[in-house]
């Protein structure tokens, strides 16, 4: 029998993105209802961001704040709970933030909310999911020093906190016309809670109903374990008001597709979270009209059915848990039988994270999935099998190196594997933290599927194309194709910059002009 460490697979992913945010508005609350509402949200969320959690409730005599470095039930003892049901307070509002950090060190004064005072007298809590730009040149304009390693969120909260105006909404407005990148953000001051998006719509932002209030979370996963439906994504680029008189429009917003990240689809969100699609109906804007991650991602592998199909293919297979969404479209497809014969073992430690996410400690990844993934030793199943390997991605390719190793071992004829994302080969700057170029597996074989084959021992390996990946997020728009092939996932509402290495925006700052 293979050892441990051969049959378990070793995915070095270098893949992160920061983070999942919560924002509670209930004018009648009490401090415990909010750290309720607040933690359930948190917990579906937590696949967001495995840094640690922090939150902020604001209560009638003070803001609450908490922040604590570690996993869910670290960061949220069940004595915490405790603690506030002893307060006697109402609360307004409150806001959660799980992280993970593509921008700042992992020093706990990293976690978010991050709270400051300006010198008015005006509070603000921010928490912020996405990356800004052009960092270094906003704290150039901060009359006092910046730590080093501070976050960007650090950077935006001390730009706010010394901005001009004369009440929060024109601070707000004004620190966010100086802002670029990637944000979706939520800002608490004593009476109000806000919230931001930015112009190209990058991150994900949900809007619900909740008691007598409103709810704002990152998708709407977090929503379905409240038992809320969602009434609406927040526009990208609109920053609205909710207070005691209701949710009040600040800017105008989008309801237009813009430039959502495709890595969302593919990988980041939840599998059972539901996204827009933008297509060419108005009604594709209303949330039971939207499409699941799950739905899209069988999507892909049907499509990958008729773009890559494998001759006499044995069965099918998904790398677990992103993987199999792929697979399973890939099998209807294909006509295949399914089989999961790669298992993850949700019961050990390690099973229960993401192991992107374990970047600040890379030495210990490998051991850490040798105790999560493991394939099923029968050599029954694999003597002269052709396997359809599927994942949502292969970024380095270390899984796929172990993987191929170990299918081979166990007695596979054949090693294909099929891929529901493009080639990645650029890195990001919009809140996925995608190292340097010769990590990524594609750019290192300049593109070239043998060579990419090769390098990981399988027989072949198949990506969906551009348009094949375009196809399976909308159901009725037609695709666009520019001139410039390299426009083509900013000219269909998404971004696919680690694809193409275009952005809506540059890290500089620069938003990107169509050249077509």
């Amino acid at each position: 029998m293979p050892s441990k460490e051969i049959i378990s697979a070793i995915p070095e992913r270098s893949l992160q993105e920061k983070c999942g945010i919560i924002g509670i508005y209930n004018p009648k609350g009490s401090i415990l209802q909010q750290f309720d509402l607040g933690s359930t949200a948190s917990r579906a969320l937590w696949h967001r961001g495995q840094h640690g959690l922090g939150f902020a409730i604001n209560t009638s005599q003070n803001i609450q704040k908490y922040i604590r470095i570690g996993t869910i039930d670290q960061a949220l003892p069940a004595e915490l709970r405790n603690n506030f049901e002893k307060i006697e307070s109402t609360s307004n509002w409150a806001i959660f933030h799980t992280r993970y950090g593509t921008s700042g060190s992992y020093e706990e004064s990293n976690l978010q909310p991050i709270i400051v005072k300006t010198p008015d007298g005006i509070n603000f809590s921010v928490i912020h999911n996405g990356e800004f730009a052009i960092n270094d040149k906003i704290k150039k304009n901060i009359p006092e020093n910046i730590p080093e390693g501070a976050s960007d969120t650090f950077i935006f909260a001390k730009t706010l906190q010394y901005s001009l105006g004369n009440t929060p909404e024109e601070k707000i407005i004004n620190t966010l016309s100086k802002a670029n990148g990637a944000y979706s953000m939520l800002i608490g001051t004593d009476d109000a809670l806000f919230a931001a998006r930015d112009q190209f719509g990058v991150r994900p932002m949900i809007l619900g109903k909740c008691n007598n209030g409103w709810i704002i979370v990152s998708e709407t996963h977090a929503l379905d374990k409240l038992g809320i439906k969602p009434e609406r994504e927040i526009k990208r680029g609109e920053i609205i008001r909710i207070n005691e008189n209701g949710i009040t429009t600040l800017k105008e917003g989008w309801s237009t597709a813009g430039n959502f990240c495709d890595l969302e689809w593919a990988y980041f969100s939840r599998p059972d979270s539901m996204n827009p699609t933008y297509d060419e109906s108005d009604d594709s804007i209303h949330p039971e009209k939207w499409l699941s991650n799950l739905r899209f991602r069988e999507k892909c592998g049907l499509i990958l059915a008729k773009e890559k199909p494998i001759k006499n293919a044995t069965f099918v297979v998904g790398v677990s848990d992103s993987g199999v969404a792929v697979s399973t479209g890939y099998a209807i497809g294909t006509r295949l039988p399914y089989r999961q014969v790669l298992l993850r073992d949700h019961y050990d430690q390690n099973g229960q994270t993401r192991t992107f996410m374990k970047d600040e400690c890379l030495t210990n990844i490998p051991e850490m999935v040798s105790s999560k993934l493991s394939l099923v030793p029968d050599p029954r199943i694999w003597k002269d099998a052709i396997a359809v390997v599927g994942d949502d991605s292969m970024i380095r390719g270390s899984t796929a190196i172990s993987l191929t190793k170990v299918m081979f071992y166990l007695g596979a004829k054949e090693v294909h594997w099929i891929l529901g994302f493009p080639q990645v080969r650029f890195p990001c700057h919009l809140g996925v933290s995608l190292r340097t170029n010769n990590e990524l597996i594609a750019f290192r074989n300049h593109g070239n599927e043998k060579a990419i084959a090769k390098e990981i021992g399988a027989t072949s390996v198949n990506y969906i194309s551009h348009e094949g990946f375009i196809k399976a997020r909308t159901e009725t728009r037609n695709i666009y194709l520019p001139g410039n092939p390299k426009e083509i996932f900013l000219r269909n509402g998404g971004c696919g910059g680690c694809i193409t290495g275009l952005h809506p925006i540059s890290k500089e700052g620069i938003v990107y002009q169509p050249q077509s």
